[in-house]
């Protein structure tokens, strides 16, 4: 007479049968699906990479510098929009640069942006006065001065005297490099329109990138440009997040230009 089987291995079979069937037909659509979804953030995660401004650094200062000056300390100080290496790439024959100033022409009487060769050869030196609101402000090359030089490095330092009588000033220095500006780069240029910083900056031109996204948001203001702004001051190698909110207030003015305004005012005369 055969004994009755054990229930309990009987019911360890058809738990242990029913786990193969479902195996072999649910699992491999999760894992196609869970593929796929990494596949899909991997994407995303390229899409939105942030460009990278980091690598070796050359000797400058980016925020203001000068002991002696007896401009008074404030936070955020002046600072140089540059990356943390100091140095940044343009393919633009005159370049803009930029700077969050914390004074105004009260506080800063006057200043003096400079522009020299590798050697310390002056190439370009004028007298400044600011906006009359503290901000992040520009500067840039007139097109009567000389072109930079392809692959040719340029030092610059930005000036600011805070009294009237001959004292040392606060200031802060970089470095520009001018590059070629290639068939692919341009062809890229022309794809993104009016998004053209975002190509800028992932190819590492730093000045051209900043330059292009601030016009455009002193332009039209906008959430959207404003969080474009907002990211490339985040990006790797610059670090600027602390001056995000900070108004662009316009130009720095050359002194020169100005005399050259109120010599055509008094000619019309």
């Amino acid at each position: 007479m055969l004994k009755k089987l054990p229930q309990l291995p009987i019911a360890i079979a058809i738990a242990i049968t029913w786990i193969f069937v479902g195996y072999s037909n649910y699992p491999w659509q999760v894992w196609a699906q869970s593929d796929r979804a990494i596949d899909n953030v991997s994407t995303s995660k390229r899409a939105k990479q942030q460009p990278d401004f980091s690598g070796y650094g050359r000797p400058g200062r980016r925020t203001g510098g000068g002991s002696r000056s007896p401009c008074s300390p404030i936070d955020p100080p002046l600072t140089a929009l540059i990356p943390e290496t100091n140095w940044g790439n343009t393919v633009a024959e005159r370049p803009s640069f930029w700077f969050y100033v914390p004074y105004s022409p009260q506080q800063a009487q006057s200043g003096e942006f400079v522009l020299q060769t590798e050697r310390g050869e002056d190439v370009y030196r004028v007298p400044i006065t600011l906006p009359q609101t503290p901000g992040v402000v520009s500067l840039s090359i007139p097109s009567t001065e000389k072109p930079l030089e392809i692959d040719r490095w340029y030092r610059w330092y930005f000036k600011l005297y805070c009294t009237q009588q001959v004292s040392a000033p606060i200031f802060v220095e970089g470095w520009v490099r001018r590059v070629a500006l290639t068939p692919t780069l341009k062809n890229q240029l022309l794809s993104a329109k009016a998004r053209d910083y975002n190509v800028y900056a992932a190819n590492g031109i730093w000045y051209d990138a900043i330059a292009y996204l601030a016009q455009l948001r002193l332009n039209s203001a906008s959430a959207q440009l404003d969080y474009e702004w907002a990211d490339l001051l985040n990006a790797k190698g610059v670090g600027l997040e602390q001056l995000q909110q900070q108004p662009i207030v316009g130009n720095a003015v050359l002194v020169s230009e100005v005399k050259s305004q109120k010599l055509k005012v008094k000619s019309q005369k």
